[in-house]
């Protein structure tokens, strides 16, 4: 009966392809409701300096008998921003950045605005830029790093972020989240930070301020 081991084997071979296509089903149902899921999360961006460069404080590089150069009192500096989430992209409002300098709660010695923008998945960004000082009393912030032989003396700068982000979720944005952190950097005698990690700005970072030895 040729015919009918034809109609059984057909009919095997539907019945094993619907068991197999259920297990499919079965296994990737889950994993696309746990991702669907996920995409509505919504979390702020990382956010570090990853240098940060006085080169009034720089030592090795000034070559007059004032203590400092007066005419280089700008600051550098490398923020670096991290979107965490992987199904979501981040879209940043202005970036505000607040510089201070001195004893709690610190005197606001500059300002810089930087645009916003977009940014993927799981992506990184780092806005490296200058901003120009007012008020610092660089002739004390430098003997204080680079007199009486103390090389591990440091002076604390603070940078403070504030902005707006909101998460990309499918084809649309999800509402507005405030973004304020603010982190203390140290400086030594050679002008730039100290330390081999970044310095991860966090909301309301407590101030560490003024002269410190370590």
């Amino acid at each position: 009966m040729p015919y009918a081991d034809y109609y059984d084997n057909g009919g095997n071979i539907c019945c094993a392809s619907v068991c197999e296509l259920t297990v499919r089903c079965v296994l990737i149902i889950p994993v696309l409701f746990i991702c669907f899921c996920l995409s509505f999360q919504n979390h702020k961006p990382l956010c570090h300096v990853v240098d940060f460069y006085a080169p009034a404080l720089d030592a090795f590089s000034i070559n007059n008998n004032d203590y400092y150069n007066i005419n280089n009192t700008f600051v550098f500096f490398d923020l670096k921003l991290e979107n965490v989430m992987p199904f979501n992209g981040l879209l940043y409002g202005d970036l505000n950045l607040t510089f201070s300098y001195g004893d709690p709660p610190g005197q606001k010695i500059g300002s810089l605005g930087l645009p916003g923008f977009y940014q993927g998945m799981r992506k990184t960004n780092h806005r490296r830029d200058v901003a120009n000082t007012r008020g610092v009393p660089w002739a004390d912030a430098f003997r204080a790093v680079s007199g009486n032989g103390l090389s591990a003396a440091v002076v604390v700068f603070r940078v403070d972020l504030e902005t707006e982000v909101r998460s990309k979720c499918y084809f649309w944005y999800m509402k507005k989240q405030r973004v304020v952190v603010g982190g203390d950097v140290r400086v030594g005698n050679a002008g730039v930070q100290v330390g081999d990690v970044a310095v991860l700005l966090k909301s309301a970072a407590a101030r560490v301020g003024g002269f410190q030895e370590t």
